[in-house]
């Protein structure tokens, strides 16, 4: 067999059903599913990348430090009034 005949597959599942039967590139997937994607490579592209998987940041590292320096100040502040009225 000559060159791309004999390459590997695609594979990827296409709308019929059947198994798609382009030449596969080297991560397995044609360039139409995927083949020519290698991510981002700059730092820009990806902090892009980054920001744009970003749903709500409720569970980013920044959300969470801010929940917990939260919670550590409502419990001082709980046992601070606690200790006012145990003096009063």
């Amino acid at each position: 067999m000559h060159g791309a005949f004999a390459a590997d597959r695609c594979g990827a599942k296409r709308r019929d059903g059947g198994a798609c039967q382009q030449p596969a590139m080297r991560n397995g997937r044609c360039r139409l599913h995927g083949g020519k994607s290698t991510g981002a490579r700059t730092p820009g592209g990806k902090a892009k990348a980054q920001a744009g998987n970003l749903k709500h940041g409720r569970f980013s590292a920044d959300a969470i430090t801010e929940r917990r320096e939260l919670r550590r100040v409502l419990h001082l502040a709980r046992r601070t009034l606690r200790d006012l009225a145990a003096l009063a």
